[in-house]
């Protein structure tokens, strides 16, 4: 009887873990086929697509799916997606006659990096490889001009100095990623990657290497600082803002407080206070031209490192033409905003301020006064310091507010009216909003009381869209039915694909006569993102839709008429299932 009972409870305990487990292997088994689904229909498109370019990048982000399912074919693909690339940029710089239509192929500031991080998301090294074997001309002539002042007129000097530090930004996150990647490879790349310039990814690559080796790590930057000492801030016009944001960050980690055990970077103490004196003498130099916002970058750097300077600071930051421009971050606004104010003491506080900083401060107080239900006094506030469309603007913005308040405390009915008395134009997004919380408070007794509301959003759009408003409207409200009622999200959808079709051959036909960038030989630049989504081939909603019907989506795209609109879908569509 004892070994009855023992059993017993072990098939009661055992019996649930071999159901989850069930249903994961079922799981992984449903979005493994998916992922084959739309590999194989892409793989069958991308010859037909007319873009090198678009080729290259399909490729590419096909390598990154398949990788942990078949390496092997993901390097294929990696490999073809460099070709594609490759011959594409050959092709731009033969044709002289559209050389400004394919600026991105000829500068490899798009298309291009986007390739090599699909590559370097899984190997590093070897996006670090096709790096340099897919480098077009422009970028290496950039990187072989020394950065000397020239004193002759050119309109090519700021481009390159632009694109040579792309470059190098770009290759020292590939070394970053090819650390973290390959640990026993870390320090010859990090070494080798540091000796070649710097650029936001420069600090980042120091203390990784730090953790590796600290007295090279402490010796490179030593030189790295000594290189922005000598190069300086404005060794070319426009100014380099680049070393200026580096050099930032290196002062403000060399002034940060450390923990006693922490194995941080150790600096020159004279070379940092002599990197600083120099960023804030070029900052007091600059001042009418650098301006307002840069003063709150350095002040903490000048407290700690050049206090005698602190004052002058403020002053020029406070004399400044610009001042006015950026007042939204004198941080004594952004002390009382920011801090447990009450709204009392916010309304006796801005009259303190000029009047271009008070209306945060009012509206900041009436939000307040709002979250606390008192919305009778907050739009007495409003209507006491703001006139004419101002005051409308803030009436509106003030209801908005505090319907999300009130819907934040399931007060569902009372947030409606509100909601109801808004303009139409508004009254969409906040029904929306209203019903996808009604549903997910609880999803069976809700759901006829958020169908409703959401049919009163529906009713508020017109079937055929007329605008991109009136479109994006639509999606939305469709978004929301996938989630409540996915039934009607498709038969709202599905009547859409003759419009959606239409607008975007349109679309090609105009873009293509103006020579728009986002249209080349008759076709949408992918890189370009979804710009057929202004149309109504909005991912998001398909992507809400496919958790319900995978396959019935799969047929929506199949009826969009633009080949490189159903690739680029099915690509991300894959994306989404592979996370």
């Amino acid at each position: 009887m004892l070994i009855a009972r023992s059993l017993f409870c072990l098939l009661v305990c055992v019996f649930p873990i071999f159901i989850f487990a069930q249903d994961s292997d079922e799981t992984a088994k449903t979005k493994q086929r998916r992922q084959t689904v739309l590999t194989e229909q892409i793989l069958v498109d991308i010859p037909n697509l007319k873009l090198g370019e678009n080729r290259a990048l399909v490729y590419a982000k096909l390598g990154n799916i398949v990788w942990k399912t078949d390496e092997k074919r993901a390097r294929a693909f990696f490999q073809n997606a460099v070709g594609e690339l490759i011959n594409a940029q050959i092709s731009a710089e033969a044709d002289k006659k559209n050389s400004g239509y394919q600026i991105d192929l000829m500068t490899g500031q798009t298309t291009r990096p986007q390739i090599l991080q699909s590559i370097a998301a899984r190997d590093a090294e070897l996006a670090l490889e096709y790096l340099y074997k897919t480098r077009p001309e422009a970028i290496s002539k950039a990187l072989s001009i020394p950065t000397a002042k020239n004193s002759k007129i050119s309109n090519s000097s700021n481009n390159y100095s632009y694109l040579a530090q792309n470059e190098i930004n770009l290759e020292q996150g590939f070394v970053r990623l090819a650390a973290d990647q390959r640990p026993e490879r870390a320090v010859k790349l990090l070494k080798e990657s540091l000796k070649k310039g710097f650029s936001n990814e420069t600090l980042n690559l120091l203390k990784k290497l730090h953790a590796k080796d600290a007295l090279i790590a402490d010796e490179l930057a030593s030189e790295i600082v000594g290189k922005l000492h000598s190069a300086g801030f404005n060794s070319q016009n426009p100014v380099n803002y680049q070393n200026i944001n580096i050099s930032i960050n290196f002062l403000n980690e060399f002034i940060r407080e450390k923990n006693p055990t922490e194995k941080a970077l150790k600096f020159d103490d004279s070379q940092m206070r002599s990197l600083a004196d120099k960023l804030i003498s070029f900052y007091l130099q600059q001042n009418e031209n650098r301006g307002y916002y840069d003063a709150y970058s350095i002040l903490p750097i000048a407290e700690k490192l050049a206090p005698s300077r602190v004052e002058r600071l403020k002053q020029t930051r406070r004399n400044s033409p610009r001042h006015g421009i950026y007042s939204d971050y004198d941080p004594e606004v952004g002390k009382l905003l920011n801090g447990e104010t009450t709204a009392e003491q916010l309304l006796s506080a801005a009259k303190k301020f000029p009047v271009s900083s008070r209306r945060q401060i009012y509206q900041r107080a009436a939000n307040k006064l709002a979250q606390q239900g008192d919305i009778n006094r907050a739009t007495e506030i409003l209507t006491d310091n703001f006139d004419d469309d101002a005051l409308e603007q803030e009436i509106h913005n003030l209801n908005s507010q505090y319907s999300y308040n009130l819907i934040s405390a399931g007060k569902f009915a009372e947030a409606e009216r509100l909601i109801d008395e808004f303009p139409e134009n508004s009254r969409v997004n906040a029904l929306i909003n209203l019903a996808n919380t009604i549903y997910h408070k609880n999803r069976e007794e809700n759901k006829s009381y958020a169908v409703a509301v959401l049919g009163k959003a529906r009713a508020l759009v017109s079937d055929k869209p007329e605008d991109t408003t009136e479109m994006s409207n639509l999606m939305q409200i469709i978004s929301a039915y996938g989630t409540i009622e996915p039934v009607e999200a498709f038969r709202l959808f599905e009547p859409l694909i003759p419009q959606i079709n239409e607008l975007s051959e349109a679309a090609v036909i105009i873009n293509g006569f103006q020579r728009n960038s986002n249209i080349r030989q008759g076709e949408f630049v992918i890189n370009n993102g979804n710009s057929w989504g202004f149309y109504g081939a909005d991912f998001s909603v398909l992507s809400k839709l496919s958790t319900g019907d995978f396959d019935r989506v799969l047929n929506l795209i199949d009826n969009f008429s633009r080949r490189e609109m159903r690739i680029s879908l099915k690509l991300q569509l894959a994306e989404v299932v592979l996370n």
